[in-house]
């Protein structure tokens, strides 16, 4: 037999209630997938049960919540924060920087997922499509990768031990331009954005930024040279050796001298970090950094819009039907 369909109202929207759905949010909120997948089932059971076939999404949330109290109390509090977030009409921005290796794209598409969030730019695109704009003569250093910059590309008298520094410095400064033009853009239209990148130095962006209330920066990092050194064979494998390890393990010194300075940076200048050596752990950490500082905003904002925590949202991908 079928089973009858449940319908969940709010602000005169309606969607079927999906137990797909439901797990899915608390999962972006925290929760473990089995313990997700539990509560789901069991509010479905109770409201069949029940013979409650409409049923405001509130009341949904409500028993959500009352089973978390026993379950999982952290997760609750999270929920609620991450619920202002989802509701709120203000944009967000996240701003995800670190050395060459760390994971700052796969940790950017994890957030984004979680947050609901459909744009993610990475730094490197933005410094390719000004590559593009700007001849190699005009700006050598820009036409270098961020750990590679030769001393013939520095126009400047240096320091041999100032060289690697000063040529990351000038390379994220120069793609800091573009950068800024799309987070500037994403904030006058209200576009939520992750942008990731090692251009996302401390010093020129994240300080730009680390005062305005829409927009959360943060640094990854890997304090175990070994476990970074070991990344780059693992992203070779994950991408079919299109970006083979030996480049970068070539030039491992430069780029751990590049990690140490954004590391030391952010600490200095109040940029929250982030180790990743789990995903799930840095994601867990980046989400509840973005949800701490943006749901002050989103709380005092006047009014939410009517979007549906139970509902996958206009742009996301999945079934609308109930499950």
């Amino acid at each position: 037999m079928e089973e009858r369909e449940i319908t969940v109202v709010k602000g005169g929207r309606e969607t079927p209630f999906s137990r797909g759905i439901l797990a899915q949010t608390l999962a972006q909120a925290g929760a473990r997938m089995e313990l997700a997948h539990r509560i789901a089932s069991e509010v479905r059971a109770e409201l069949v049960a029940e013979e409650r076939y409409t049923v405001v999404e509130e009341e949904v949330l409500a028993r959500v919540r009352a089973k978390l109290q026993t379950m999982d109390a952290f997760i609750l509090s999270r929920l609620d924060r991450w619920r202002l977030l989802r509701e709120s009409t203000e944009p967000v921005i996240v701003l995800i920087g670190g050395a060459t290796g760390v994971g700052t794209s796969t940790l950017a598409a994890d957030v984004a997922r979680r947050l609901n969030i459909q744009s993610v730019i990475g730094t490197d695109a933005i410094r390719e499509v000004l590559r593009r704009a700007v001849s190699p003569a005009l700006l050598p250093i820009l036409h270098k990768s961020s750990y590679g910059v030769k001393r013939e590309d520095i126009r400047v008298p240096i320091e041999e031990s100032e060289r690697v520094l000063y040529g990351f410095r000038a390379q994220a400064s120069q793609v800091s331009v573009g950068v800024e033009a799309i987070v500037d853009r994403g904030l006058e239209e209200g576009t939520n954005l992750v942008v990731e990148g090692v251009h996302l130095a401390p010093e020129l962006l994240m300080e730009r930024y680390k005062d305005h209330p829409n927009v959360c920066p943060l640094i990854v990092y890997l304090s175990d040279c070994g476990v970074h050194r070991d990344r780059f064979h693992i992203r070779a494998l994950g991408t079919s050796m299109r970006r083979p390890a030996e480049e970068y393990i070539s030039h491992f010194r430069e780029i751990r001298q590049i990690h140490d300075y954004i590391l030391e940076t952010a600490r200095g200048r109040g940029v929250r970090a982030v180790e990743n050596v789990s995903i799930e752990a840095a994601s867990d950490a980046a989400v509840e950094i973005v949800t701490e500082r943006v749901s002050k905003i989103a709380a005092g904002a006047d009014g939410h819009g009517a979007s549906m925590l139970l509902d996958t949202g206009p742009g996301e991908t999945g079934s609308r039907g109930p499950l």
